[in-house]
């Protein structure tokens, strides 16, 4: 438990890094290069290209890890160090096309980071402590956003330190987290077999169905909020105040749910549960907790669900990773969670497309309005995920995909 904890802070650490500059300094920055009217699409080409560039290098540079002859440990301090410098280079940017290549490369920088912990997660992982495991860094998910956005707050006018004081911070932890942990470089056949294995490891139907729901979790999360301002609004007929207030209250009741059920699994027998079990009830309390966003007609009712809503995301986050940690080779371990980790990443961009397309006149009188039907569609996909539930009886990994063989 400690080897897991010491790496659960490593990638609060990471986390924290990038959460700063994501938040404001990157919005800063682009407005004072371009100013007022070229921002908003300067700001968001730039944030285009640091996803993009994270969905890469996530599983690019955990295959290298997985491959490295030196060790994960070393890809875990190299990318802490070059995040650090490109920290202080999103700082010093000149131009706009700069200040994009910075932000690149700290997201490189920080998913190799990424990449390495995963691996040196995996490496002397027990299959009893793959839940435990998938709850404490389901937990540090949303905890490790935490330092970055309280510098945000407590720095508003010092970019310097808004940007550069997490990343140092978590340079420093990481190097004594890595004097900690026992040397483990990787294993010899991940580096000498090529990247078949782990191609191979990525298909099985175990990783292809945990993969799937994890995504359609992450879609319904970040969709369920996508147009809270509006409907507490329009369905409430609140002041844009009160509205603001309302949709911070809600998006905090879901993280504090989600990470106090991830937590609580980690922490209490629950731990031992079956994770498809665990992943079952989950989606049912994710689809419940949609609809009864979409027909609750007060708020007291609509913050409860949302509540309910994060306790499902949380057991599904939770039991996602535990069952992708089982269908995964040790040796392919970073290539594989780092493929894995592509929904969080993908599911920002695709759930307000979503959510904007489901956003469709009430359909039937006990729906209060276009939202409410928003909320009961969004639970269509959850609901559906119970149809790949049986692939996840391959928990090993170790049977490749076939879709013209039946399940036995």
């Amino acid at each position: 438990m400690r080897r897991i904890l010491l790496l659960a802070i490593a990638q609060c650490a990471v986390l924290g890094s990038l959460t700063a500059p994501a938040v404001v300094g990157l919005s800063v920055l682009t407005r004072d290069l371009v100013g007022d009217d070229g921002a908003p699409s300067a700001l968001a080409a730039i944030i285009a290209a640091g996803s993009a560039t994270a969905m890469v290098a996530n599983p690019l540079f955990g295959w290298a890890a997985d491959r490295s002859r030196t060790g994960r440990r070393g890809w875990l301090v190299g990318g802490a160090v070059v995040g650090l410098l490109a920290s202080g280079a999103l700082i010093s940017a000149t131009h706009i096309a700069w200040l994009g290549a910075a932000w690149m490369l700290a997201q490189a920088a920080y998913n190799a980071c990424f990449g390495a912990i995963n691996g040196l997660l995996s490496a002397r992982l027990a299959p009893a402590d793959r839940t435990r495991a998938a709850g404490v860094f389901s937990a540090a998910s949303f905890v490790g956003t935490l330092p970055g956005l309280a510098l945000a707050a407590l720095l508003p006018h010092s970019l310097t330190g808004m940007i550069l004081t997490v990343p140092a911070l978590a340079t420093a932890a990481i190097l004594l987290i890595v004097r900690r942990l026992p040397r483990d470089d990787a294993p010899s056949t991940a580096a000498a077999t090529g990247g078949r294995p782990a191609i191979r490891s990525v298909l099985t139907r175990a990783f292809l169905a945990a993969s799937l729901i994890r995504f359609v979790l992450a879609v319904e999360l970040a969709a369920g909020l996508t147009f809270g301002l509006y409907l507490f609004l329009d369905r409430w007929h609140l002041s844009e105040a009160d509205a603001v207030r309302m949709v911070s209250l809600a998006t905090l009741l879901g993280a504090v749910a989600v990470t106090a059920t991830a937590s609580a699994i980690a922490a209490t027998p629950l731990s031992k549960a079956d994770p498809r079990r665990l992943l079952g009830a989950a989606l049912v309390l994710v689809a419940a907790a949609m609809i009864g966003r979409g027909i609750a007609t007060a708020m007291g009712p609509f913050l409860i669900a949302t509540a309910v809503a994060g306790v499902g995301v949380g057991a599904g986050y939770t039991a996602t990773r535990s069952l992708v940690q089982a269908a995964l080779p040790p040796e392919a371990s970073a290539f594989g969670l780092g493929v894995f980790n592509v929904a969080n990443t993908l599911a920002p961009v695709v759930a307000p497309l979503l959510a904007g397309a489901l956003l469709l006149p009430s359909p039937a009188s006990w729906l209060p309005d276009a939202y409410g039907a928003m909320y009961v569609l969004l639970a269509v996909p959850v609901l559906a995920c119970g149809g790949v539930l049986p692939w996840l009886r391959y928990s090993t990994g170790s049977r490749p995909m076939n879709f013209m063989r039946s399940s036995p």
